[in-house]
């Protein structure tokens, strides 16, 4: 599985909602209607599941499901650098 499809496969455990209906480009808010600790439990899912650590500024940021995976990758390369 690549980076993308693990984030979906997060996003889509923590909520509930099938991964067939997210994608990279899926709003958090507008299309799958989730409030912030709805957002807040799905980051705390990311950490753990990727074994990273967000910052506010960072979580603050996020409103789509690409967001995530951006902020994973940017975490990695800079804990692999």
């Amino acid at each position: 599985m690549n980076l993308s499809e693990n984030v979906i496969n997060v996003v889509s455990w923590v909520t509930k909602i099938n991964p067939r209906r997210i994608c990279m480009s899926t709003s958090l808010r507008d299309d799958l209607h989730l409030d912030e600790i709805d957002t807040m439990s799905i980051t705390l899912e990311i950490e753990k599941w990727f074994n990273i650590e967000l910052t506010r500024e960072d979580v603050a940021q996020i409103e789509t499901v690409k967001d995530y995976q951006d902020l994973v990758y940017k975490y990695r390369k800079r804990r692999a650098a």
